[in-house]
């Protein structure tokens, strides 16, 4: 067995894997503890129960406590939203919100958006980055346009974000401190789900896939359809990174030019101009934990078109380069990998991704991919065949009729909104970043990978491998040592790989996918929409010429 300095260096980014200034050495700590909580309900109850020690002193008493949430798709409001009309005259369709927000479950009575509003007015240092596009929200006009070039689930996700924010702005105290992430790419997303919760010096944080929206309640056994998600919860030496990352965040919006944003009849401005800056916070560096994490980042470059008639954004002054810091760790790690590679994916649509895989398969003919992805996330559009294009182009060409039985895919019967790698029971990644081009280069995400030590009892990735499989086995908590063994778990996948004998067989909900024989190309206007807009390139000049 490997020793742990052996393990960080096989799979964790080191310095000679560095090419600054776009992708550094990653912020890397010893002494922590990770704990991958899957599936929403598991989260919301741990983050509730991290809320709960928050604002019981005087505001005085509590002063040293804090919320600090950045999120894609805050959606805390209930109600309908009837967008106010545009300069062309018309109105734009209704836009449904689902009930208010709340960590107790669909529907329940404790809303989240009166929690936030709570803590705030007790004292504690409460503030929310919201996700919405500078580009599509200034006006109605505009938001009119994008609803007629297929942008309308955008449009939607944005408008609930601001009504979030237009309701928490009338608590006093998170008035000048509800604000607008508009840090981004013109086409790009705020996409971090990033939740620091503190006092004083101690702190946890939460990164992953899950947002505050009112469908990601889920929890195994599922029924078909629901959602399921990772997120990781982190304690010890590590969050001083995440709450960096969000306070070079907040301070940078602070300096920037306010933008404009139109909610119905109703003008919102991005941030308070003059607000205080988020002071440096020292959190505390005691061992809590034997695990080993790195912070991992994406921050896009600016780079457009002369003939651009879009709204442009400027660098962003904490990484004028760029960060593309998930980029250099998932290759890192698959290069490394020895035995396995598993990844649960709503987009695989990355080709340079895919071409990663490619090789590691040529260059170890022991290497099994297995690849799980689900029913359609009910928020996202009806997109071209992209995956089949990354497949065929990226992970299956060249590959001889041997190498391709290296590989399998399957889809659940939920919604695999989980963006989550492990390799080899040593190392694994949870985050925001989905497998595609625009999470490696263009929009603003949050990772972390973690190793544990290997005098572990249980070791930390072997156990999240084992509880994450479980779920989708639907395995009891007395039935999950039948898939400890690497080789017998990989054969409930696929009979051809690994060992016999964990008694164990894929349930009704998992189905093979068969993977492309031939090579799948994308036609012009379907290859124009993404690289324009779905699968953004930050390192490309970008331009939109025409409405």
């Amino acid at each position: 067995m490997a020793d742990i300095d052996a393990l960080l260096k096989k799979y964790f980014v080191q310095p000679e894997d560095a090419v600054p200034p776009s992708e550094p050495l990653p912020a890397t700590f010893a002494g922590c503890r990770v704990t991958p909580l899957i599936d929403g309900t598991t989260y919301f109850d741990d983050l509730k129960a991290q809320l709960a020690t928050l604002g019981l002193g005087t505001p005085s008493e509590n002063g040293g406590q804090f919320v600090y949430i950045a999120g894609w798709h805050l959606h805390l409001m209930g109600g309908k939203i009837l967008p106010a009309p545009g300069s062309s005259g018309t109105y734009l369709p209704t836009v449904e919100l689902e009930k208010p927000f709340s960590l107790d479950g669909p529907a329940a009575a404790a809303h989240m958006v009166d929690l936030l509003k709570a803590k705030a007015k007790a004292g504690v240092d409460v503030r929310i980055l919201g996700w919405v596009s500078f580009a599509m929200m200034a006006d109605n006009f505009v938001q009119t346009k994008a609803v007629q070039h297929g942008l309308g689930w955008i449009r939607d996700v944005n408008i609930a974000t601001l009504a979030a924010i237009q309701e928490l702005r009338t608590e006093p105290a998170l008035a000048e401190k509800t604000w607008v992430n508009i840090l981004t790419h013109t086409a790009g997303a705020a996409h971090a789900k990033l939740v620091l919760v503190g006092n004083g010096g101690s702190a946890v944080g939460y990164t992953g896939g899950l947002d505050f929206v009112g469908d990601r309640h889920g929890s195994a056994p599922h029924p078909a359809k629901q959602w399921h998600d990772v997120q990781a919860k982190v304690e010890g030496p590590a969050v001083q990174a995440m709450h960096d990352f969000f306070r070079d965040m907040w301070n940078e919006v602070r300096g920037r030019k306010v933008r404009p944003f139109r909610l119905a009849f109703t003008n919102l401005d991005s941030h308070t101009p003059g607000a205080p800056a988020l002071a440096a916070r020292t959190l505390s560096t005691t061992p809590v934990g034997k695990h080993h994490v790195q912070s991992l980042r994406t921050l896009p470059q600016f780079n457009y078109t002369s003939t651009n008639r879009m709204p442009e954004n400027e660098k962003i002054s904490f990484a004028p380069a760029g960060l593309f810091e998930i980029r250099t760790a998932w290759f890192k790690a698959i290069k490394a990998a020895e035995r396995y590679i598993y990844i649960e994916d709503q987009s695989f649509w990355s080709v340079e991704l895919m071409g990663r895989l490619r090789d590691a398969i040529k260059a170890n003919a022991d290497l099994k991919v297995l690849l799980v992805a689900g029913v359609a996330d009910p928020t996202d559009p009806v997109y071209p065949p992209y995956g089949l294009v990354a497949l065929s182009q990226g992970l299956l060409k060249g590959l001889s009729s041997g190498q391709r039985t290296q590989v399998a895919m399957f889809s659940r019967d939920v919604v695999v909104h989980s963006k989550t790698t492990i390799v080899d029971d040593n190392w694994a990644m949870i985050g925001s970043a989905n497998f595609a081009r625009r999470s490696l280069y263009t929009d603003i995400e949050h990772s972390v990978a973690f190793v544990g030590e290997v005098d572990e009892p249980d070791p930390l990735v072997r156990q999240y491998r084992v509880r994450l499989w479980s779920d989708a086995f639907r395995l009891g908590a007395a039935d999950q040592q039948k898939i400890a063994d690497i080789n017998r778990a990989l054969n409930v996948w696929n009979i051809s790989w690994g060992t016999p004998g964990s008694g164990v067989t894929l349930p009704a909900g998992i189905t093979p996918v068969d993977l492309p024989i031939l090579e799948t190309k994308l036609a012009e206007k379907e290859q124009e929409r993404y690289d324009l807009f779905a699968d953004v390139d930050s390192r490309t000049a970008w331009g939109v010429c025409s409405s």
